[in-house]
């Protein structure tokens, strides 16, 4: 199974690579009234996984918390629009219920079932101890876009 992890520490050569990459993994775009972000990957899995790290960004320095849960999670959905939206907001369920914030991502997506399954890995969100971000109130489909060039690229708003 693929495994997708992101984290940083301090600022070392090694480390200001790492955050290099890290840009490269997700980009956060302009919206007049919401947010929004690009989420690039060479699988379905890293996407998805890097769509999933875009969108905790928002609400949390990631970075900062501790891997102390494991989820199983999984998703169906109709389409790859959907699989998106529906893994967001199954994402956004945690944190808004568990205060879970999830950062590490050993998953599947079947992309002719429009599913998603594997082992999620964070812990719990504490504003007297974490950075607070932007409250995401929702996944939308607005300008939501998926394909795949040389990778596969993601385009996601978020209700704010």
């Amino acid at each position: 199974m693929p495994l997708a992890q992101h984290s940083l520490a301090a600022a070392s050569p090694q480390n200001k690579q790492m955050a290099r990459e890290e840009e490269t993994r997700y980009r956060y775009i302009e919206h007049p009234s919401d947010v929004g972000f690009e989420a690039y990957g060479t699988t379905l899995e890293e996407l998805f996984a890097n769509a999933a790290f875009a969108m905790y960004s928002f609400m949390t320095d990631v970075v900062e918390i501790e891997t102390t849960e494991t989820k199983e999670i999984t998703v169906n959905a109709e389409d790859l629009y959907s699989l998106m939206f529906d893994w967001l907001d199954e994402l956004l369920f945690l944190f808004e219920s568990e205060s879970l914030v999830i950062k590490e991502f050993d998953i599947t997506v079947d992309e002719s079932q429009f599913s998603i399954s594997g082992k999620c890995r964070g812990g719990r969100f504490d504003p007297a101890k974490h950075e607070s971000g932007i409250i995401v109130k929702a996944v939308t489909y607005n300008m939501m876009e998926i394909k795949k060039n040389e990778v596969w690229h993601a385009r996601v708003v978020l209700d704010v």
